[in-house]
C-alpha cells in the first residue's frame, strides 16, 4: 500500500463545460453549454479539498475541465483550497484570461496557470481549438498574466502535424516569461481518437530534442508530458541528468495512480485521464480510501510488465506508457506500442540515491521555503541544498543558500521563491510597484515609457526594454524615456531596404488593418520582405501599391480555401504538407478555380497518384515498391547526388513504415486503381 504522502498532484476536473472544441479533447465535451447532469458542485469540491488537506498539504490541485474558468464558483474553490494550506494552480485555454479576470485569480490565491498553445500558426491553432479568434485570444492572456504577475506554464500538445514547431515553442515559452514548458503527447481517446496522434519516429525525435534544449536553456523547465520515454532518453544523453530518478527527480515521467491522479467532474477517480476506468467515487468513498486501495493504482505502483517492456534495463527509470496498450485494445502491463527502444538483456538500471556528505541542520526560514517546493522536486532540491552548504564550509542550509541555488538554474523567479499565498492568505496586491519589476533599478524609466511597453505583447516587450536599457546606459543617459522609445522604433526597420510610397503603406495598413496586434508582428515583417523582392525583380528602388498586392497574393496563394481543406492540409504531416498547398494552389488556379474544396484535393492527389504510377510502369515496375526512388535516382538526372531528395524519401518512408494499416493513407479504392495499372496486361 502506497502512502498518501506520495500523491505529488491531484487533478480535478470541476467541469465538462468548455467554450472551444478541441480535436483532441479527452473528455469529449459534448455538454458545451450546461455541462454533464451530475457534476460535483460547489460544496462536493470543498470537501474534497477539506479531505485531501486533512491528509496532505505538500501536493499540488489543479482546476482544469473542459474549460474551469466557465464555473463562476473558481475563484471561490481556489480561495478555499487555498485556506485548506493546498498549492492551487488552473489548466486553461487562455481564450477567456482577461486582465480582470487574471487579477481575480491571482486574488484567490492562484499559484499560477497552465495555458495551452498549440501552434504559432493562429489559423492552425484555431482549427486545433475548433474556434476562430481563440489564438488571439489566448496571447491577450498570456500578456495579462505577464502583466499582473501571475506565474504561468505553456501547455503544447504535440502532434504529427505540429512537431515541426517545437524548436520555436521553446523559443516562445522562453521570451514570453513562461517559467515551465509542457510538451502533451497524446493518447488516442474521446475526440482524439479520430487523430493520428504521432508516428514512433517522430515521437523519439521530440523526446531527443527535448533533452537537449533543456540542457541548453537553464532559464525554462522544459518537460515531456505522458511521454516516459523522456527519462530513457535522458539517461541516454547523460546518467547523470538531473532529469532521471537517477538522481533523485520523480516528475516528468509516467506518474499515473503513483503520484498522481484524476477526479472526474461526476467524482469518479481515475489513475489518469486515458485511463478511463473508475477505481471509485468521491460521493460515496473517502478520497484517501480510494488512493490507498485502488487495486489498479496498486498495480501501477508494483508493475508486472510484459513484453519488450518487461525486459527492457530502462523499465524502472521509465516502465512506459500504460494507457497506450488500453487505447490499443491490449493489457494494462503490455509493452508501450510507441516506444522504437529495443531492449539490450543489460540489467535494470535502478533508481539511485545521492549521497550525502554529512548531517547538516536547516534554518527555521530555510526549512520553510523548503515546503513551498513540490513535493516531487523537494528530495533532489534537500539534497543540492546541502552538498552546496557542506562544499562552502557551512553546517546548516540557510535561506541564502536556496536563492543561490535557484538564481543558478531559474534566474530570479525559480521555484524555491514561491509566492508567499502557499503558506499566507494572499493579500491581492502586487508584489511591485509597477509591472516591470524586471528592469533594472539602477536606471529609471518614464511613467510614459512604461506605459509605451506596457502596450506591447509580453514576448516583445521583454525584447524592447533590455534594447532600451542597454543603448540609455552606452549614452550616458539618467532613464529610458519616450523619446529614445520612439527614435529605437524608428530605426528599427530590419526588413525594409527600399523606399515607401505613400500609396505602398496605404495598402500594406490596409492589409493587416483586420488583423490584430499579434498577428500582425508575425505577418508584417514577410509582407514587407516579399513585396521589396518584387521591387527588386522589377529593377525598381521604390516599393509601390501593386507590389504590396502581388506580395499579399502570394501570401493567399491568389485562391481561397474552404474550411475543410484548410483542415486537411492542417492535418497533413509536417513534412509534406508545404509541398500540398503549392500543388493544389497551382492546380486550382490552372483550373480556373476560385476556392480549393476538399473534394479537389481528393482529386488533386489521385491525379499526382496516377502519374507517379506511369512513371513507375515507365520504369519497368510491375506493383507498388519504395524500389521506385532507387530506380529514379539512376534515371532522373535532379535526383542524382540530390541529398535533400533523399532526406525527404528516408522521412516519407519511415512515416510510412511507422503506420500499422499503409494502405489507409490513400483508400483501398485508389490503391486498387494504382496496382491494377502496374500489371503488365493494363493497356491504359
Amino acid at each position: 500500500m502506497m502512502s498518501n504522502n506520495n500523491l505529488f498532484l491531484l487533478a480535478i476536473n470541476i467541469t465538462r463545460r468548455c467554450n472551444l472544441a478541441c480535436a483532441h479533447c479527452y473528455l469529449d465535451a459534448h455538454t458545451l453549454k450546461n455541462g454533464s447532469e451530475n457534476e460535483l458542485s460547489y460544496k462536493a469540491i470543498c470537501q474534497l479539498l477539506e479531505q485531501v488537506a486533512d491528509h496532505n498539504t505538500e501536493l499540488m490541485v489543479v482546476l482544469t475541465g473542459g474549460e474551469p474558468l466557465m464555473r463562476p464558483d473558481l475563484e471561490s474553490l481556489i480561495k478555499h483550497g487555498t485556506q485548506c494550506g493546498l498549492s492551487m494552480v488552473v489548466g486553461t485555454n487562455g481564450v477567456m484570461l482577461t486582465a480582470q479576470r487574471v487579477q481575480s485569480l491571482k486574488l484567490a490565491g492562484t499559484l499560477g496557470v497552465g495555458i495551452s498553445v498549440d501552434s504559432l500558426n493562429p489559423v492552425q491553432h484555431d482549427h486545433f481549438r475548433g474556434q476562430a479568434g481563440a489564438w488571439e485570444k489566448t496571447l491577450v492572456g498570456i500578456e495579462a498574466c505577464r502583466r499582473y504577475e501571475l506565474p504561468f506554464q505553456v501547455h503544447f500538445s504535440v502532434t504529427e502535424n505540429n512537431a515541426n514547431e517545437v524548436s520555436n515553442m521553446i523559443d516562445f515559452a522562453r521570451a514570453s516569461g513562461a517559467r515551465v514548458l509542457n510538451i502533451f503527447f497524446l493518447v488516442c481517446t474521446g475526440r482524439g481518437e479520430s487523430m493520428s496522434d504521432i508516428s514512433p519516429v517522430t515521437y523519439e525525435r521530440v523526446l531527443t530534442l527535448l533533452v537537449a534544449a533543456q540542457t541548453q536553456h537553464q532559464d525554462i523547465l522544459i518537460r515531456a508530458r505522458c511521454a516516459p520515454h523522456f527519462k530513457r532518453i535522458a539517461y541516454e544523453h547523460d546518467r547523470h541528468s538531473t532529469l532521471t530518478r537517477a538522481e533523485g527527480y520523480e516528475g516528468g515521467g509516467c506518474l499515473a495512480g503513483i503520484h498522481y491522479c484524476r477526479v472526474t467532474p461526476e467524482g469518479d477517480v481515475t489513475a489518469c485521464p486515458y485511463i478511463p476506468e473508475s477505481e471509485g467515487n468521491i460521493r460515496h468513498t473517502p478520497f484517501w480510501e480510494i488512493w490507498e486501495q485502488s487495486h489498479m493504482f496498486n498495480l501501477l505502483r508494483q508493475p508486472s510488465l510484459t513484453g519488450k517492456c518487461g525486459q527492457c534495463e530502462y523499465q524502472t527509470l521509465c516502465g512506459g506508457c500504460r494507457a497506450r496498450p488500453l487505447a490499443m485494445g491490449d493489457n494494462l502491463m503490455d509493452s508501450d506500442p510507441w516506444c522504437n527502444y529495443q531492449p539490450t538483456g543489460a540489467a535494470v538500471i535502478q533508481p539511485l540515491v545521492m549521497p550525502l556528505p554529512s548531517a547538516i541542520s536547516w534554518t527555521t526560514e530555510a526549512e520553510q521555503r523548503l515546503q513551498r517546493v513540490p513535493a516531487f522536486l523537494r528530495t533532489m532540491v534537500k539534497n543540492r541544498a546541502e552538498t552546496h552548504a557542506h562544499k562552502l564550509g557551512h553546517n546548516a542550509v540557510t535561506a541564502e543558500h536556496l536563492a543561490t541555488l535557484a538564481a543558478q538554474r531559474f534566474g530570479d523567479a525559480g521555484p524555491l521563491d514561491m509566492p508567499a499565498q502557499v503558506l499566507e492568505k494572499p493579500s491581492g496586491k502586487s508584489t511591485s510597484s509597477t509591472p516591470f519589476h524586471n528592469v533594472s533599478k539602477n536606471l529609471p524609466w518614464s511613467q510614459e515609457a512604461h506605459e509605451r511597453v506596457a502596450a506591447m505583447p509580453a514576448f516583445l516587450s521583454q525584447g524592447v526594454r533590455a534594447v532600451a536599457e542597454d543603448v540609455a546606459r552606452a549614452e550616458g543617459r539618467l532613464e529610458v524615456n519616450v523619446k529614445l522609445l520612439d527614435r529605437l522604433e524608428a530605426e528599427d526597420q530590419p526588413g525594409r531596404r527600399f523606399f515607401w510610397s505613400t500609396e505602398a503603406e496605404a495598402t500594406l495598413a490596409e492589409c493587416l488593418a483586420d488583423k490584430p496586434p499579434q498577428v500582425r508582428l508575425f505577418v508584417a515583417p514577410a509582407l514587407e520582405t516579399e513585396a521589396e523582392g518584387i521591387t527588386k525583380k522589377r529593377h525598381d528602388t521604390a516599393v509601390t501599391s501593386q507590389d504590396v498586392l502581388q506580395a499579399m497574393a502570394i501570401f493567399s496563394g491568389g485562391v481561397e480555401w474552404s474550411h475543410d481543406a484548410e483542415k486537411r492540409v492542417a492535418n497533413a504531416p509536417d513534412f509534406v504538407r508545404a509541398g500540398i498547398k503549392k500543388a493544389a494552389e497551382f492546380n486550382a488556379r490552372r483550373e480556373g478555380l476560385a476556392v480549393i474544396r476538399s473534394n479537389d484535393l481528393t482529386r488533386f492527389r489521385n491525379r499526382a497518384m496516377m502519374r507517379a504510377v506511369q512513371r513507375m510502369k515507365g520504369f519497368g515496375m510491375t506493383e507498388l515498391s519504395f524500389d521506385a526512388f532507387n530506380i529514379a535516382k539512376r534515371k532522373v538526372p535532379r535526383l542524382k547526388e540530390n541529398s535533400e531528395a533523399v532526406k525527404r524519401f528516408n522521412t516519407i518512408r519511415e512515416f510510412v513504415d511507422a503506420r500499422e494499416h499503409p494502405g489507409d493513407l490513400l483508400g483501398q479504392e485508389l490503391l486498387e486503381k494504382m496496382k491494377n495499372k502496374l500489371k503488365r496486361n493494363d493497356k491504359q
